[in-house]
């Protein structure tokens, strides 16, 4: 962050204009001087000098600073408690021979990286991610209207349901072959389907998920810790669409109360059977339309790369945020476009996939 410091000086000098800074004798001032005075370097030579290089970045980073510190000022605590998590969780990767933490790696990495030079300037940039995040979100959810709520009501959503599952996850591990890896999965398809074969045959779920449940066993999105359903006969309690991974999801939908999958689901944990034990009927308009507002701003993001660009540009524009020097204003609006450019792109290569 050295050089983020430099532009901070040099701004702050122009715009207090106090400090033992030596005056040149055209008024400017001097940031390093010569016994001949034809040789300064004047704070001018040093704002156009680094202006053109990497000054643009690092005025972004402060005016998007300023403008969350007036928009986000309630939400000081939440970004604070965001970027400790974040930085416990990379840290985890920089560790030495004895698996401890090791600063030094990191801050290495940090500085070769990204230019950043402690701790407290790596924090302050994952807060400041944080909030474009949380803007970036604001602004799709104010661009949602109520037909698209409606219609999202009418057609996507439905009631919570409860089911059970039994998970037979194959017994692998990194150090096996491909073959082996292989034969492992077979081993666990055919086993789900010799649970399903029981059941057919009149056998009790909530014993066979007791018997022969993983331990590991899971359906919650993107987590592998243990629920505890095994201990439990399988039971997995109420969920609605998004809380479990989609192919887990997708067939619990399609069952009907109380029948179970005639056929093994393979997730990433493995192959479940599931048990459809419980349906709710969807909530009204009125107490849907939070939780809709969400989905809909979510899918908004995922889908046009261009939305996170735009809202931090309205968002400037709505602070009137104006660029006073003609040549980082420039720089400014050409990086803008730019980056719609390559997200335009973007946006339809995977529209095309």
């Amino acid at each position: 962050m050295k050089k983020k410091i430099i532009m901070a000086l040099v701004i702050l000098g122009f715009a207090t204009g106090c400090g033992k800074v030596p005056v040149m004798k055209d008024g400017d001032q001097a940031v390093v001087t010569f016994e001949k005075e034809g040789l300064n370097i004047s704070a001018t030579n040093l704002y156009e000098k680094i202006k053109v290089n990497y000054a643009l970045s690092n005025l972004i980073d402060m005016v998007d600073t300023k403008i969350f510190s007036e928009k986000y000022a309630d939400k000081t605590s939440e970004a604070e408690k965001s970027a400790e998590k974040q930085l416990e969780q990379i840290k985890t990767y920089y560790v030495d021979d004895n698996g401890k933490y090791d600063e030094s790696a990191l801050l290495k990495a940090l500085n070769t990286y990204y230019g950043i030079s402690s701790i407290k300037d790596f924090k302050e940039t994952l807060k400041l991610s944080y909030y474009r995040d949380l803007a970036v979100d604001d602004y799709a959810k104010e661009s949602i209207t109520d037909k698209e709520i409606e219609k999202y009501y009418k057609e996507k959503t439905v009631g919570d349901i409860s089911c059970s599952h039994i998970l037979i996850s194959p017994n692998t591990t990194d150090k096996m072959s491909d073959d082996e890896k292989k034969k492992a999965e077979e081993e666990a398809l055919n086993k789900a389907k010799e649970v399903i074969k029981k059941l057919n045959d009149g056998a009790d779920f909530a014993k066979l998920a007791k018997e022969y449940s993983s331990d590991s066993s899971n359906a919650s999105k993107g987590n592998s810790d243990d629920t505890g359903s095994k201990e439990k006969g399988g039971d997995l309690g109420y969920f609605n669409k998004g809380d479990m991974v989609e192919e887990f999801e997708t067939a619990a939908y399609k069952l009907k109360l109380n029948e179970y999958t005639k056929e093994p689901v393979k997730t990433k944990f493995g192959y479940h059977i599931i048990l459809k034990t419980g349906e709710k009927e969807k909530a009204s308009l009125e107490d849907s339309k939070k939780s809709i507002i969400e989905k809909l701003a979510k899918e908004k993001i995922d889908s046009d790369k261009t939305l996170s660009i735009n809202a931090l540009v309205e968002l400037r524009k709505s602070y009137g945020m104006t660029i006073e020097d003609s040549e980082l204003k420039s720089q400014y609006e050409k990086y803008i476009s730019n980056q719609l450019l390559n997200a335009t792109t973007n946006t339809s290569t995977s529209s095309n996939n």
